[in-house]
């Protein structure tokens, strides 16, 4: 036979869970909401981009939140680099390859940037759950003679101190495409 007093507790557990369930749930629609409509991107913007200045003497991050890609006579000595390949093609060519693979990697084209400098492409990546922006500049090169186009590419997290590898990543991967779709066009 059940006393009383268990049977308050069972009462008390049901009513408890209750409360824990219906809390969960609100703050379930609470997250898809801000996430799903928008207002993420509207609570941790993106600011200014980085606007990196490209060479072997280049003042890098002493935080591991970002990625660089650059010519070899360009590259600083970082862990957090590697070698950007070049193509012999146009600028043009590269620079509609570069735009139109971005978004496979999680990447929109930001135009009329503030603060952008001239002559740079400057994409915004957002991490796929929560949303935090991660500026990709890149400064086409021109040859001076012949045709091969080359490029330097920063890949920084603006929020936190460590982005986990993710730039290296999405850099690797995006570069690895251009370079499969460069070569179909030459």
């Amino acid at each position: 036979m059940v006393s009383e007093f268990a049977k308050g507790q069972v009462v008390s557990l049901k009513r408890l869970a209750m409360v824990a369930i219906w809390g969960l749930l609100v703050l379930a629609g609470i997250f898809v909401t801000v996430r799903f409509t928008g207002l993420m991107d509207h609570m941790l913007p993106a600011g200014d981009p980085p606007n990196m200045t490209f060479g072997r003497d280049a003042d890098l991050p002493n935080v591991p939140n970002f990625f660089l890609a650059c010519p070899v006579d360009r590259l600083p000595d970082s862990d957090r680099a590697m070698q950007s390949p070049s193509f012999a093609a146009s600028v043009a060519t590269l620079t509609e390859v570069l735009i139109e693979t971005a978004p496979d990697h999680g990447m929109t084209l930001m135009t009329d940037v503030s603060g952008g400098k001239a002559g740079r492409l400057y994409f915004l990546a957002r991490s796929a759950v929560f949303r935090f922006p991660d500026w990709v500049e890149i400064e086409l090169i021109l040859p001076e003679t012949g045709n091969d186009v080359a490029f330097c590419l920063f890949a920084q997290s603006v929020y936190g101190r460590d982005d986990f590898g993710q730039n290296e990543k999405r850099t690797r991967a995006w570069l690895a495409d251009v370079e499969a779709r460069m070569g179909q066009n030459q």
